[in-house]
């Protein structure tokens, strides 16, 4: 492979694009301030992963999707042969269906260039063991599961976001640990503020939670916090957001008579970045599954990148770039006393929230910048290849 300054990359796939989307934003773009030339082929598919991932069970959207698939392929083998050849093809996610054909397409090329498989959120731990939309004993568990398996050992180098989850995919499905390269997502919104937020709490003290609703967030513990502190009438809760547990979290809301606690629906991410810093404290994730364990959320990229002071739940993946009382505050997952009392005391100690603060947003400035991330990504590219696994023994 060639040197930095004339690499050339193809990102290839049906990636997620636009500014609510970090992972390939931040992989092309960080790629880009080092100088490596990312080309593009992108073939769009419609529908967010939730309708993507219920597909199989309707028969009409199953055929849609399909029909989208393949028209996918015809249109990424198009700009493939256009293209100048390249050194190497990132498959950016969601990439599940289109790294054999990257692999095919990389044998035709004249170049052979390595390929990248972008194994962001593994498919099993997503559908079957964190959103719970296929039971985990049955059949069709077992053939997702030697899918995603055929897809990691297709490629020469897969790409993972913290090292919890290079270690669980290495382990799941029988993958030499360095054929996994951690690069980190970074942040949604643009980091483009001079310095950490303002957090002297004046008539109330905003706390603000960010999400989509999945189960690792684990919204019901931020609710029943919530519910311990209604007593506190200067406390404030802000959810922000919608998805797939939506309606059961009002619900339990309402039935809680939490007075103190607001749903705001969604906001254009354009927004995001100073409605974060209207607020004094930031909430991570605090579900107790195990996915939640190995995974940085975005919220906590996005409001490093802000200059928040944050809780979140103490987990190896947060482990691995936050410390307690420094740059984080770090409570047990799925205990709502601990997060009530975690808000209560930086409620009552502006030095530590600020201290927090500070060392969140220089994380943010250093360890998620575009450039580390490129670095990273940079170093996936180019360490030595790795042979493909083959099949469990």
């Amino acid at each position: 492979m060639r040197t930095r300054p004339n690499l050339r990359v193809l990102f290839l796939g049906i990636y997620s694009r636009g500014a609510a989307f970090p992972r390939s934003n931040n992989l092309i773009g960080g790629l880009r301030s080092l100088g490596v030339q990312v080309m593009e082929a992108h073939a769009a598919v419609d529908g967010s992963f939730h309708r993507r991932a219920n597909a199989p069970r309707s028969v009409v959207a199953a055929a849609g999707f399909a029909l989208q698939l393949l028209g996918s392929f015809a249109g990424l083998a198009w700009k493939f042969f256009r293209l100048p050849a390249a050194d190497a093809v990132i498959v950016g996610h969601p990439g599940y269906f289109h790294v054999h054909f990257a692999r095919l397409l990389c044998r035709l090329s004249r170049r052979r260039p390595r390929l990248v498989y972008d194994s962001f959120i593994p498919l099993v731990d997503a559908i079957v063991n964190d959103r719970r939309l296929i039971p985990p004993a049955g059949r069709t568990a077992r053939l997702l599961h030697a899918f995603e398996a055929a897809c990691l050992r297709s490629a020469d180098v897969c790409l993972v976001d913290t090292e919890a989850q290079r270690r669980y995919l290495a382990r799941e499905f029988s993958l030499p640990p360095e054929k996994l390269c951690c690069v980190r997502v970074g942040p949604t919104i643009r980091p483009v503020f001079p310095r950490p937020a303002a957090t002297e709490a004046k008539e109330a003290f905003r706390v603000v939670f960010v999400g989509t609703f999945i189960p690792l967030q684990g919204i019901e513990v931020i609710i029943e916090a919530a519910l311990r502190l209604r007593g506190r009438a200067s406390i404030v809760f802000r959810i922000v957001g919608s998805g797939q547990m939506e309606a059961s979290m009002r619900r339990l809301a309402a039935r809680g008579g939490a007075d103190n606690l607001e749903f705001t629906g969604w906001v254009e991410t354009e927004r995001l970045g100073a409605l974060l810093r209207k607020h004094d404290l930031a909430l991570g994730v605090f579900g107790n599954t195990a996915k939640a364990g190995r995974v940085i959320p975005s919220k906590v990229y996005d409001v490093c990148a802000a200059g928040l002071p944050f809780i979140t739940a103490d987990t190896p993946a947060i482990r691995e770039v936050f410390t307690h009382l420094l740059d984080a505050y770090l409570v047990p997952a799925g205990d709502p006393d601990a997060l009530a009392a975690a808000i209560l005391r930086l409620q009552e100690d502006p030095t530590l929230r600020r201290r927090l603060a500070s060392g969140a947003f220089e994380i943010g400035r250093t360890r998620f910048s575009p450039e580390r991330i490129g670095r990273q990504a940079l170093a996936a590219l180019t360490q030595p290849a790795v042979g493909r696994a083959g099949p469990p023994a």
